[in-house]
């Protein structure tokens, strides 16, 4: 019997064919000789070129980016024979600590749902009772959490599957802006009524945050401020709009080339961090970057961004003398192209710092790269409220010397070469605001502030190293790791805080701090086991992971006096010490 289309039925053949699964995938030769048309022409009838990377004048292989299903991914790969190069273009994802985390909160006690969906409303006020808007809210019960944004009423609207109000373990507020967070364990919540929580203003910043002293740029010269250092920020962009950021001019969006769309920031993610190196504090009050005279470069990364835009944004430093490249981004899966683009860079003098995560387990790629300074963060008792989110991190930390913890959301790992602060940092947020930040990504910016004022003012860099090869990279990486100050277990604070003071030669005793290297066998044994976590699925089509590893640094003596400086509040040098110094910088007969 005819049928009509409109009788036509799937047959059983039909349901039990799978949908076809594409993946974005970047596609390079292995050897040279290979033009980006050629690899364009190969490649056509594999999937669609979204774009070819040319490079932008940087040499290199060429690149293609090409969506395609997983299957024939597979079937390049097994046709070319190794000739070319095919990886998943792995979504990146900021170095940010995006709120609270149900980490903080005792693991579930029942797995019954007690009740139907439990709906809230959650109204933020400021303490002279205006709306806070675009606060961030989290409810956290004890099988389900809910997290949504206050809108311009200071409400937001939260379901939670299977709770009463007597499940609500905690709620936590972040503000955008303008004001400190709110931490409440077992909070009053109602059903029928709005609930109200009040937050405490935050009060405009003056001067250096608590990182300068546990960093110790507050001992070094006024005139060290990383003059003639270029500094690369690849993150969300630098909200331009704010007082203190004025000043920044160069910037690229790393995905469309050429626009000055790099000068707002919708995350919120750059802003903070481009604050921390290149604020210029006005008279007595703001915030001011430790690294205020250095030339930032803002590489702004999209908000679906991708791996291939890491490459562009590598390739963009290259092409604009970039000295130190703090990237706030990473993921899971090392790529292979992106690692032959670090070496390059570094190749040609460019350090890299780089924030090693919020997950809480292994360290992200590019900073487990051992061509990359891998910087973890810690936090400092007393700098907080007791009822803030920072209280929430610090109950479930791990101590370290001299006050300070490391946060649950920090990842850790072999790789991690430094700690730096990276919890209740107070910063710059879009548009012209002020707010208290969490994130391994604040903490990288400092560990970049800082390699700034190396390169401007340690005297390795205008002799020996003065030339940009290699050799810089991992000089300035050993002085930045040899001269921090140790404070936990190394996988979990790396070589330690970096020290300004030492790192840059100021006359200055060494602070002695206590290392707590207590690190039971439990905790050993849980980070192995992360290690050991590598996601699989799509990816199967890349044969294998670039090398992990601590970054290399340079196997010389340091030279212990490279400055003589004075430390603020330290005595003066003695002729004998004076003259002692210049004889192991080779300018004078010892003493």
């Amino acid at each position: 019997m005819a049928t009509s289309p409109d009788d036509a039925r799937p047959t059983s053949s039909d349901n039990r064919r799978k949908p076809v699964r594409s993946t974005q995938y970047m596609i390079a030769p292995a050897g040279a000789g290979i033009s980006a048309q050629t690899l364009a022409e190969q490649l056509n009838q594999f999937g669609n070129i979204l774009w070819t990377h040319d490079q932008r004048g940087v040499s290199g292989p060429p690149i293609a980016v090409v969506r395609m299903p997983d299957e024939a991914a597979a079937a390049l790969r097994r046709s070319t024979a190794g000739s070319l190069i095919i990886e998943p273009d792995s979504h990146l994802r900021a170095a940010s600590f995006a709120g609270p985390a149900s980490s903080f909160i005792p693991a579930a006690t029942t797995m019954t749902a007690l009740g139907p969906d439990f709906k809230v409303t959650i109204r933020v006020l400021s303490e002279a009772g205006a709306p806070v808007e675009q606060a961030t809210v989290q409810l956290v019960g004890e099988q389900a959490s809910a997290q949504g944004r206050t809108d311009r009423d200071g409400n937001v609207d939260l379901t939670l599957r299977g709770e009463v109000p007597e499940t609500i373990a905690a709620i936590f507020v972040s503000a955008r802006s303008g004001h400190w967070g709110l931490w409440q364990q077992r909070p009053n919540i109602e059903t029928d009524a709005v609930n109200t929580f009040t937050l405490k203003p935050l009060p405009v910043p003056g001067g250096l945050d608590w990182g300068a002293e546990a960093m110790r740029f507050d001992q070094i010269p006024n005139h060290c401020r990383g003059a003639d250092v270029k500094i690369a920020l690849i993150d969300s962009g630098v909200a331009t709009s704010h007082k203190l950021l004025a000043d920044i001019e160069h910037g690229i969006d790393a995905r469309r080339g050429e626009d000055r769309s790099w000068s707002k920031d919708v995350t919120g993610h750059g802003t903070p961090c481009a604050s921390i190196i290149n604020a210029a504090a006005q008279a007595d009050h703001g915030i001011r970057g430790y690294a205020p005279d250095s030339e930032l470069h803002v590489c702004k990364l999209p908000l679906d961004a991708r791996c291939s835009d890491l490459i562009a944004a590598l390739d963009d430093c290259l092409q604009n003398g970039i000295d130190v490249a703090c990237v706030g981004v990473g993921c899971e899966r090392g790529s292979v192209l992106v690692e032959q683009h670090i070496a390059m860079a570094k190749q040609q003098g460019l350090s890299i710092v780089a924030a090693a995560g919020n997950s809480g387990e292994r360290i992200l790629f590019p900073a487990c790269s051992p061509h990359v300074v891998a910087v973890g963060a810690v936090g400092r008792m007393g700098t907080f409220a007791e009822d803030s989110p920072q209280a929430a991190q610090a109950a479930a930390a791990t101590a370290a010397a001299g006050g300070l913890f490391v946060p649950p959301f920090s990842c850790r790992g072999p790789e991690l070469d430094l700690c730096a602060p990276g919890v209740a940092v107070i910063a710059c947020q879009s548009p012209d605001g002020y707010a208290v930040c969490d994130g391994t990504s604040l903490a990288a910016a400092h560990v970049a502030a800082l390699a700034a004022l190396i390169l401007a003012d340690h005297a390795d860099f205008k002799g020996s190293f003065i030339a940009k090869d290699a050799h810089r990279v991992e000089r300035l990486f050993q002085i930045l790791k040899e001269t921090a100050q140790p404070i936990g277990h190394p996988w979990q604070t790396g070589a330690g805080l970096p020290d300004a003071a030492r790192a840059l030669g100021v006359w200055s005793d060494q602070r002695p701090l206590a290392m707590p290297l207590n690190a039971g066998l439990r905790e050993m044994h849980s980070a192995i086991r992360q290690l050991d976590r590598i996601p699989f699925g799509a990816s199967q089509a890349m044969i294998f992971e670039p090398p992990r590893g601590p970054a290399n640094v340079t196997r010389l003596p340091l030279n212990p006096a490279p400055l003589a400086f004075q430390a603020a509040g330290g005595g003066t040098a003695t002729v004998h010490e004076l003259r002692a110094a210049m004889a192991l910088a080779g300018l004078a007969e010892g003493p």
